[in-house]
């Protein structure tokens, strides 16, 4: 006799590289668009790829923080996307394990962390030809956000993660699944 929750849920998707990629295209959206809004504020639209593009992309010693390169931006915005959707799919896949343990649960935590040091470090060398254009604040708050769009997308498509968590929360031991 099966549970009656059991006949309202849709079975376990297969794993897909298709939910890991939007994942990541959830997370470089909510990043653009809160530079995108920084750049309205300071009165330079697309002034934030442009700078990046200029300096990790093209390699410029300065970037140009007067005007908008739209080769930089281009550029830029092809590897911010590549990036957030290989940063997609290494969080799905951290998420299907995550359903089974809670162990994978720390490594979801532990990539957000690293992604996020890696971010700062990667500013922080570049510092000087980026001009101090990217507080601290900014990239953190925009990094939050982004990973709180993905969470909860993740949270939101996945009751088998959202149930693993019910039964053994972060940092608790794995039960019998039942």
């Amino acid at each position: 006799m099966s549970h009656p929750s059991a006949a309202r849920e849709s079975p376990p998707r297969p794993a897909s590289p298709t939910e890991g990629i939007v994942v990541g295209m959830i997370g470089a959206s909510v990043v653009a668009l809160f530079f995108l809004g920084i750049d309205l504020v300071r009165g330079t639209p697309l002034l934030t790829p442009s700078i990046l593009g200029e300096v990790f992309v093209l390699r410029r010693p300065v970037a140009v923080t007067s005007s908008v390169d739209m080769t930089a931006v281009v550029a830029y915005t092809v590897v911010h996307l590549l990036a957030f959707g290989m940063f997609g799919l290494v969080l799905d896949g951290i998420r299907r394990r995550s359903e089974v343990s809670s162990l994978a649960r720390y490594g979801m935590v532990a990539v957000f962390v690293a992604f996020e040091l890696f971010f700062f470090g990667l500013l922080a060398i570049a510092s000087e030809a980026t001009q101090g254009m990217f507080p601290s604040w900014s990239v953190l708050v925009a990094n939050l956000l982004a990973a709180t769009a993905m969470g909860g997308y993740l949270w939101r498509r996945h009751p088998a993660l959202r149930r693993a968590v019910g039964r053994a929360p972060l940092g608790a031991p794995d039960r019998a699944r039942e």
